[in-house]
């Protein structure tokens, strides 16, 4: 959710005590000011989670004698918050400066021994409260040498003769993490040579990471690679790339035995190892493509749907030459195919369906290549994500790949669709995959139909939101029939992915642009979407609260009552065709300190003209309206995700409200989003089990296509080659924020973000059709009936919206017990 007109994005705040006014000591002379070189230096020092955090001081400095070792708990820690901080305080000797004028920079080193890569938050803020945050690297067994800029600093508004603190965070991992920190130094030339320190880390880190396990551990992998190649052209050019990392794992260790390095030395070293991380596993992916058939041209995999195949760099996790998977009429399912090259260039890499085979009844197929974007994660996603290029567009546009290069494989898209009279049984999908020059391999799917039939209507209510002005802006629609039939054409798009057609911010505007005019949601669209798509409900008027000044309340009523007016109109319009009982108003977007009353003010006077016409809010009241007196007042409550408290939410559902929840940019791991480069399995798990286990009724989200031409003015659509240059980074640079799916060449183009999305929708309708099916039979055999609630409760894949399962082993394993279950429960007379 966002701030309607100017966007905000939450700052990262590290918690910490602030010091009095008139206390900040006087500017120092340039030089290091915090070494950590006695236990003294640590007091005042607070961490985030101080039962399960700790900081210490150890002897593994950058400069000194010593530094500071932070290690923070897991993500599953009781208490635990996405990321934690080390926050030094001014007032303490922790932060012995706390006035760092004339000079230009403030520098400090971060290391981390561990294979750990991630983007971290420095947060510094003054004694008036006003903050400075900015995003650091954490790379896996490197040394970070961290220079703020102090113009930079103080033009966010920061006072730097007045510091009050400087907060920094880790992300949590499923595991201990540990970074170190030394050598907090002002700093008058920029650049300045940091060559000292790095050295020292250097040191740090050689002794610290167990380099010597980790390549031998590579070195076997690379025996056993080489063990299973035999002697055909393929082979030998597979055997060279074998040769070739076995050959870099001992130049690495050759390096790592010869003793000391400076971080000159140490910084290409490390890459290599990282590097040879990464390529060992992916060159075993395309050998056992190979084993897999001796006398092809080219590896032929499949990967789950719910997993990232990436083009470049990283393995993947291969579920075989012949895929299968489990569906019910009515369904869509999806899997993945992976062409992999035998260490040559292919040309002219096709797909396409040949059959479908099976008991009569329709199941369809469909393939794709799935096309890639450079995504660049960052501090929102508080976890490791790979940098670089990222699947997630599905390329129907393309019908051929024209490079695969030697060090790249290609993902493919295949999607299947059994109708709600497909006879139950197994069908097979045959798949023809082609080269230039090349023999044509066929991959076979087998699908599973069950005799199950899902409802299509979505059980779980969306609100999201799709901004059509958007869409005439960047493909410069300008004639009003054109831009209709454009609005339509992503009206079925979104309808077929289970998004109601909707919009939050009701105006014929991009919302972000300023001043916009809301007007109440045009009669003509609500009955095209009831004629086309069914209505289930739908956002009458907008309540901006952004109209309203928070120091004035005495100028708050006159708003009201034009809003009032102009939902009236409204509402008579609705009333007229027959659908003012689909009617509902959405207001004060994320709201909080005077807004709140003004809510409480504009609610009531909502309720006393349209009381029979609810009202939904993502106002910031965390109690949903016992603290706030806005009980009564507001029937559906949409907290931030990681806002939603479940004893909250029952609560308000005793009470006859709705409780329904949202991701957003500051919803990052360990809960569930859909950012590029997060596992697909996250968007299925949000929308499936993890919804229905918290009880929600809908899921609320403020963009589906943020397509600004600001952000992408170099290339508007994803109409270039199979890696687009279309910029991934949408607000705030997170990429897939407020971006579901992509502007393809003639129109909407889906994702494998969006395609997870919908297959979770369906897993919720499974879960409501298995409680249906319970709920009809209260004469079930008790073994049957406990099964059915074990199931229900999804707890073999979600505990909360915190805790929960990434393997798509599992996942599917979970779901095809609810399948069967609802098959066992049918059988039952």
């Amino acid at each position: 959710m966002r701030k309607f007109g100017l966007l905000l994005t939450a700052t990262v705040l590290v918690a910490g005590s602030l010091v009095q006014a008139g206390t900040a000591r006087a500017a120092v002379p340039a030089g290091v000011f915090q070494d950590f070189e006695t236990d003294a230096d640590l007091t005042g020092a607070t961490v985030t989670l101080p039962q399960a955090d700790k900081i210490e001081r150890t002897a593994d400095p950058t400069h000194g004698a010593s530094g500071v070792k932070f290690s923070i708990a897991p993500a599953g820690t009781p208490g635990a918050t996405a990321s934690s901080g080390l926050t030094l305080n001014a007032g303490t000797p922790s932060l012995p400066v706390s006035d760092w004028s004339g000079h230009t920079l403030l520098g400090f080193d971060f290391f981390t021994e561990q294979d750990y890569t991630v983007v971290g938050r420095i947060t510094v803020r003054d004694q008036a409260n006003k903050a400075y945050g900015v995003d650091y690297k954490i790379n896996a067994r490197s040394w970070t040498p961290v220079d703020l800029r102090l113009s930079a600093i103080t033009a966010a508004g920061v006072d730097i003769t007045r510091i009050a603190y400087i907060g920094i965070s880790m992300p949590r991992a499923g595991t201990t993490v540990v970074g170190h920190y030394d050598a907090f130094r002002l700093v008058d030339t920029d650049p300045y040579d940091k060559t000292a320190y790095g050295d020292q880390a250097a040191a740090q880190l050689l002794r610290l990471s167990d380099f010597n396990g980790v390549l031998t551990k590579l070195a076997d992998q690379i025996a056993t690679m080489d063990r299973q190649l035999g002697h055909t052209p393929a082979d030998e050019r597979l055997r060279a790339q074998v040769d070739s990392t076995a050959a870099q794992c001992v130049e690495l260790r050759q390096a790592l035995s010869a003793g000391p390095m400076t971080y000159a030395q140490y910084a290409p070293f490390n890459a290599g190892v990282t590097a040879l991380q990464r390529s060992v596993p992916r060159l075993a992916n395309t050998i056992q493509a190979r084993s897999h058939d001796k006398h092809a041209d080219f590896g032929l995999e499949s990967a789950d749907s719910m997993a990232l195949v990436y083009p470049k760099d990283l393995p993947f996790s291969s579920t075989g030459p012949s895929p299968s998977v489990s569906l019910t009429r009515g369904e869509y399912e999806n899997v993945q195919a992976v062409v992999l090259p035998f260490a040559e260039q292919l040309n002219g890499v096709q797909a396409r369906v040949t059959s479908v085979s099976g008991p009569q009844g329709a199941l369809t197929a469909s393939v794709a290549p799935v096309g890639s974007l450079n995504v660049t994660p960052t501090n929102q996603y508080h976890r490791p994500t790979y940098a670089g290029w990222t699947p997630d567009p599905i390329r129907d546009d393309l019908s051929s790949v024209d490079d695969v290069p030697a060090d790249t494989i290609q993902p493919y898209w295949i999607r299947l669709k059994a109708s709600p009279d497909a006879r139950p049984g197994i069908y097979e999908v045959e798949v023809a995959f082609s080269a230039d020059g090349k023999h044509t391999r066929t991959m076979t799917v087998s699908a599973t139909v069950w005799p199950v039939t899902v409802p299509d209507r979505p059980k779980l209510n969306t609100t999201f939101q799709f901004t059509p002005a958007i869409v005439n802006d960047i493909y410069g629609i300008t004639d009003p029939a054109a831009q209709e039939a454009t609005k339509h054409t992503y009206w079925s798009f979104l309808n077929d992915y289970k998004i109601e057609p909707d919009q939050l911010y009701t105006c014929p505007c991009i919302p972000s642009s300023p001043g916009p005019v809301i007007v109440p949601t045009p009669v003509e669209d609500v009955l095209y979407i009831r004629d086309h798509y069914g209505l289930r409900d739908f956002n009458a008027f907008y309540l901006w609260a952004g109209m309203l000044n928070p120091a004035k309340p005495e100028t708050w009523q006159a708003q009201i009552d034009t809003w009032i007016s102009q939902l009236r109109t409204a509402m008579d319009s609705y009333r007229a065709a027959g659908v003012d009982k689909y009617a509902y108003v959405y207001g004060f977007d994320e709201a909080n300190g005077p807004l709140l009353q003004a809510a409480k003010q504009t609610f009531a006077a909502v309720k006393a003209a349209f009381p029979d016409v609810p009202i939904m809010t993502t106002l910031r009241d965390n109690s949903m309206g016992v603290d706030t007196g806005l009980a009564g007042l507001v029937d559906i409550w949409a907290p931030q995700q990681d806002l939603y408290n479940q004893t909250v939410a029952e609560r308000t559902r005793a009470r006859g409200d709705q409780a329904w929840w949202y991701p957003d940019i500051a919803t990052g791991s360990p809960l569930p989003n859909w950012f590029n480069g997060y596992p697909p399995i996250d968007s299925r798990t949000l929308m499936g089990p993890m919804s229905y286990k918290a009880g929600v009724e809908g899921v609320l989200y403020y963009a589906t296509n943020r397509w600004l031409r600001s952000d992408h003015a170099n290339q508007l659509l994803v109409n270039d080659g199979i890696l687009s240059a279309w910029k991934a980074a949408t607000f705030n640079g997170t990429a897939g924020d407020g971006s579901m799916f992509y502007p393809g060449p003639t129109g909407p183009m889906a994702s494998i973000r969006l395609e997870n999305f919908r297959d979770g929708m369906e897993d919720y309708n499974l879960l409501w059709l298995l409680s249906h099916d319970v709920a009809a039979k209260p004469h079930l055999p008790p073994a049957l009936k406990a099964h059915a609630a074990k199931l229900l409760a999804a707890d073999d894949v979600v505990t909360d919206q915190r805790n929960f399962t990434e393997d798509p082993v599992r996942y599917r394993h979970w779901r095809t017990d609810v399948i069967a279950t609802i098959t066992a429960i049918g059988l039952v007379h």
